[in-house]
């Protein structure tokens, strides 16, 4: 029962079956898998052994909330279900993410992003960025990122590397500037741990190569010449590469967040379509400036120190699994590129999942639930 409700919650989570079945099939199926989640997440608590709920989560979401809530306009019933659905992950999901595996989590990974191959070989557009299960192609990048740095813990080589290069099609075919630019950061962070890891670096070239002449790979023809541009003779094109960045959409918001630092705008006002009440259309995509932006200084400085110390003490444990300062530095170089923190359950997951880990007691711990 515990092993099954845990891969349950696994599968709901990890390949974002609810908010996928809800898109590409009828609202019908979203509902139900989500139900099934809350379901499960409920029965895994409630019969399974309980772990503490972390700490730093439920005050980071008390804080949010309930500043937020004084300055929020929208449905009650709206704000009110998205208040239930976060706490109840966090308190809920905190015994499942300790006793996920390293080899658990990197098949539910290899599987999301196995879901971007076949849409890129099968179900091709003429957007030409793909994203499987994902819907989104940079939160399908993340899974990309997530799962490659998952790889670097599997004992057998000959399952390494293919899985190092599953992930490389897949991130490729997102054409995520946030996937390339993290595989190169994590690629040249592995070269410290251990010299032989400069294999990723090559594996990475080969992805490149396959993408590059297999015709069923039909991306995106301007992001793609840019990408190729870096590789060939001629002029890079790095107007393509840098156009709608980050830093210009986040420069949008900054006189809405000065102006109101200390309490913010009020829940969903840097968010998509609710960002039309601070008079801007596109959302923040910054999980802090969301933060600081929607409720002010106190729960952007909780949000700060939790993931700071996520990454000290992750970085503090890279001797023996420096894996973990790689997933830190993607989660928390993640969240300067979405504004959907609150309801990103695999941003959450991962995030407690780390964190378990690296506050543990003493290796032996770890190993023992890699070995279960």
């Amino acid at each position: 029962m515990k092993e099954l409700l845990k891969h349950i919650i696994l599968a709901l989570t990890i390949l974002n079956v609810p908010t996928f079945g809800l898109a590409s099939f009828n609202p019908s199926v979203g509902s139900l898998s989500a139900a099934m989640l809350v379901v499960a997440l409920a029965l895994y608590y409630f019969f399974i052994k309980k772990s503490k709920p972390l700490i730093a989560l439920l005050v980071l979401g008390i804080l949010y909330y309930s500043i937020s809530g004084f300055n929020f306009s929208g449905p009650p019933n709206v704000f009110i279900k998205d208040i239930f659905r976060y706490f109840l992950f966090i308190i809920s999901v905190t015994e499942v993410a300790k006793n996920t595996t390293n080899a658990e989590a990197c098949f539910y990974l290899l599987i999301g992003a196995g879901s971007v191959i076949v849409n890129a070989l099968i179900f091709s557009d003429d957007y030409g960025r793909y994203a499987g299960f994902y819907l989104n192609p940079n939160r399908a990048g993340l899974i990309c990122i997530l799962g490659f740095a998952f790889t670097y813990r599997l004992t057998n080589k000959k399952y390494r590397i293919i899985a190092q290069l599953l992930f490389t099609l897949a991130g490729i075919a997102t054409l995520s500037r946030y996937f390339l630019l993290l595989l190169v950061l994590i690629n040249i962070t592995s070269l410290f741990a251990n010299r032989k890891n400069i294999a990723g670096l090559f594996i990475g070239a080969i992805g490149l190569v396959i993408i590059i002449n297999t015709p069923a790979f039909e991306l995106n023809k301007e992001r793609f010449d840019a990408l190729d541009s870096f590789f060939s003779e001629g002029e890079v094109k790095t107007t393509t590469v840098t156009r709608e960045s980050r830093q210009e959409t986040w420069a949008l918001y900054t006189d809405v967040i000065v102006n109101n630092v200390l309490i913010g705008n009020g829940y969903g006002s840097m968010q998509g379509q609710q960002a039309d009440t601070v008079g801007i259309k596109v959302g923040v995509h910054n999980s802090y400036l969301m933060v600081v932006g929607e409720a002010g200084i106190l729960p952007f400085l909780m949000m700060i120190l939790f993931y700071a110390s996520l990454a000290i003490k992750s970085l503090l444990k890279f001797r023996t699994n420096p894996e973990y300062l790689y997933l830190s530095l993607i989660i928390t170089s993640y969240l300067l590129v979405s504004h959907n923190y609150f309801y990103n359950y695999i941003i959450l997951f991962f995030s407690i999942w780390l964190f378990a880990k690296v506050t543990m007691d003493t290796e032996e711990k770890v190993d023992n639930l890699e070995n279960e």
